[in-house]
């Protein structure tokens, strides 16, 4: 995906908005930047999802440079769902 544009990165955005609201993720779009913030319940801890146009990846958690491929947003979103089941079962500042 070189090359890609704000446009498009939104609409790969909103793909992966669809696939996490199927698997009951709340996601949100940014209206400053085009990003996704996700999380299972309103009470619970975002985590921030953009587009990485040059690898041609989604990528969340930075520090792990977590990273799923643009061109399947319904295997970003299970693995996103599923670290995010992790991290919430964990606790208040616990990483898993």
């Amino acid at each position: 995906m070189d090359g890609i544009n704000r446009k498009q990165e939104l609409e790969t955005l909103v793909e992966l908005c669809r696939e996490l609201v199927r698997l009951g993720v709340k996601p949100g779009l940014s209206d400053a930047r085009p990003a996704l913030s996700v999380r299972t319940e309103l009470s619970h801890r975002k985590v921030w999802v953009e587009v990485d146009a040059l690898r041609g990846t989604f990528v969340w958690r930075r520090d792990d440079h977590e990273r799923h491929p643009l061109d399947d947003p319904a295997g970003a979103a299970a693995r996103l769902a599923e670290y995010m089941k992790r991290r919430d079962d964990a606790g208040p500042g616990e990483q898993s």
